[in-house]
């Protein structure tokens, strides 16, 4: 095997995540970033709704939380500055049902603790902002909004280049072992072997990310769990018609099928979640096989909810994004979790508000 390269940070993962962490530390160390396919964002980074969220789902101590809250602020910024086009449209959650009255008085007090700005609006306002709708009372958050992820991702990559990092598209991880006082990680590419040797090794790894730290660490203690969410569109003379993300009272394990926007005014919804099974990470490709038809009733009867005059046929097929549930010992953990073992970092559980987080999560790794 050739020598070892020597660097001092070895990132895994050219997603949202990697990338924002190599665009921070590039700044000040040697960053290699490892990614094994061929370019950025091409799991969970590039399967989402795109959206810039508030923070309001989460306890007020957990990680969520505090990193949505201050991700959110950084993300703006960074657009702003970078030139990434994004809108700060805000969003409307809204009761469906005359028994959620309740969730929506509580969520409202919730916001308040977490100092989050909302408004109560009557279901009279709501058909004046969006008359495609027909909900409930609700609550307003004008600090949500949407992002195009690829040019946020473009940008990162962009930003971190120009730090000095070095970006191996293409390399699949095959080891991460610990030697005296650095980390070794080795790689596979179509050319051959490599290794690095480095002081500090970051695990942004994705929906592949427990199975390395188990690996590097030697334990079985990590383990991710998979949703899948479907989205279909709105076909194109819905475009522009909402002005705002809509969202209902949330489900057990996500957020409930809702309307969300792109940056054209094309409309998406979803996602639903469907736990993924028995299938191994190994077989993920079958996590993105869809009976689109069988799918289609379901999520119109969900839809119909916010918007009675939707047709199955105003619905075409969209994407399909993975979720990692994050488990410790078997037991769920539904948080954020960030770990620094002498030098091997690692950001496990990392889902919605993932995107919104990244530049926090990765600003809390530079501390780290």
């Amino acid at each position: 095997m050739a020598e070892a390269i020597s660097t001092e940070v070895v990132i895994i993962g050219a997603g949202v995540i990697g990338l924002s962490i190599a665009e921070r530390l590039a700044k000040h160390h040697e960053v290699i970033l490892l990614e094994a396919n061929e370019k950025f964002g091409q799991e969970t980074s590039s399967r989402n709704s795109e959206v810039i969220h508030s923070g309001i789902y989460y306890p007020p101590d957990s990680r969520k939380t505090a990193l949505c809250l201050r991700g959110r602020k950084l993300l703006y910024d960074f657009c702003a500055q970078a030139k990434v086009p994004y809108r700060k449209c805000g969003k409307l959650l809204v009761g469906t049902a005359s028994d959620q009255t309740a969730y929506i008085e509580k969520l409202a007090a919730h916001c308040q603790i977490l100092e989050v700005p909302f408004e109560r609006y009557s279901k009279k306002t709501i058909q004046e902002k969006e008359p495609n709708l027909e909900v409930g009372e609700g609550l307003f958050f004008p600090e949500s909004g949407i992002v195009d992820s690829h040019q946020l991702m473009a940008a990162l990559e962009r930003r971190a280049i120009q730090a000095g990092a070095q970006l191996a598209y293409r390399h699949s991880l095959t080891q991460i072992a610990c030697e005296g006082n650095d980390w070794v990680v080795q790689w596979e590419t179509a050319e051959g072997k490599g290794t690095a040797r480095a002081g500090r090794v970051i695990n942004a790894a994705g929906l592949a990310a427990a199975r390395w730290s188990n690996q590097a660490l030697g334990t079985t203690k990590y383990s991710h769990r998979f949703c899948r969410g479907k989205y279909f569109h709105l076909k194109s003379n819905y475009r522009n018609k909402f002005s705002h993300l809509v969202y209902p009272v949330p489900e057990k394990d996500g957020l409930g099928v809702h309307v969300t926007l792109d940056l054209s005014g094309d409309v998406r919804l979803g996602p639903d979640v469907e736990w993924c099974g028995n299938s191994s990470f190994e077989e993920r490709s079958q996590w993105y096989e869809c009976d689109w038809e069988k799918s289609r009733g379901s999520f119109l009867k969900a839809a119909q909810r916010l918007c009675p005059q939707l047709r199955a046929e105003d619905l075409t097929p969209g994407l399909i994004g993975i979720r990692p549930k994050l488990f410790l010992n078997g037991e769920p953990r539904p948080d954020f979790l960030i770990e620094n073992h002498d030098g091997y970092i690692h950001c496990l559980g990392i889902e919605s508000p993932g995107l919104t987080a990244a530049l926090a999560i990765a600003e809390q790794v530079g501390e780290i």
